[in-house]
């Protein structure tokens, strides 16, 4: 089920970054916007800004050595779970709309 939340802070201690993540609504987060948002989608308010969650996978950082991440599989080790692929995401901020388009 697709979410919004705002971040309120972020601490780093002893080198693990820990956010202060709490949950938000779409009005919140299109009113910043400027626009609808696609509800199926998961947003996050960061900085006063909108980001949508963006999730891909690639080769594992630890057991592949080749050039080409993106198609490539690693051989397996204990960080990818002996899978040799590795999942990751982040927070990418969202364009709002110009005036006069």
């Amino acid at each position: 089920m697709a979410t919004v939340i705002e971040r309120f802070g972020t601490n780093i201690e002893g080198g693990i970054i820990t956010h202060d993540d709490r949950p938000s609504t779409y009005k919140t987060a299109e009113k910043i916007a400027g626009h609808k948002l696609d509800r199926r989608k998961n947003y996050a308010i960061i900085n006063g800004l909108v980001a949508e969650s963006c999730v891909w996978s690639q080769a594992c950082s630890g057991c592949y050595e080749g050039y080409d991440s993106s198609t490539a599989t690693g051989s397996g080790c204990g960080e990818c779970g002996y899978t040799g692929r590795r999942r990751l995401g982040q927070w990418v901020p969202i364009e709002s709309p110009k005036s006069g388009d």
